[in-house]
């Protein structure tokens, strides 16, 4: 059986919550302890609006959360940074030099390329 992302959020203001609860002490600011909450099911591999990017979301409460465009459903704020893995970094600086040897062959025998 597959699941799908569960989103736990403040019904009042969209905020995702999963995983931001921890004990509090002390004058706890209004709305970091919602009163009520609400959930949105996201179907398994869901990757509307290239979600699997995203770093900070939210849902948009004006909607209505049956619908079925779930796309316009989720507001993201912010992706993630794309990092360049190391192999791309070699393949990149390999095919680099390729094009310079290449290039300087080229000016030694006239001109082909």
């Amino acid at each position: 059986m597959e699941y799908g992302i569960r989103l736990i959020y403040d019904k009042n203001t969209g905020k995702i919550l999963n995983g931001t609860f921890s004990e509090m002490e002390g004058n706890v600011k209004e709305g970091l302890r919602p009163n009520k909450i609400d959930y949105l099911d996201l179907p398994f591999g869901y990757n509307d609006n290239n979600f699997k990017q995203a770093q900070k979301y939210r849902v948009d409460i004006t909607k209505n959360k049956n619908t079925t465009e779930l796309k316009n459903l989720i507001i993201i704020d912010e992706f993630m940074q794309y990092q360049e893995t190391e192999k791309e970094k070699l393949r990149k600086e390999n095919q680099e030099l390729e094009n310079q040897l290449l290039l300087q062959e080229d000016e030694k025998i006239g001109g082909i390329l």
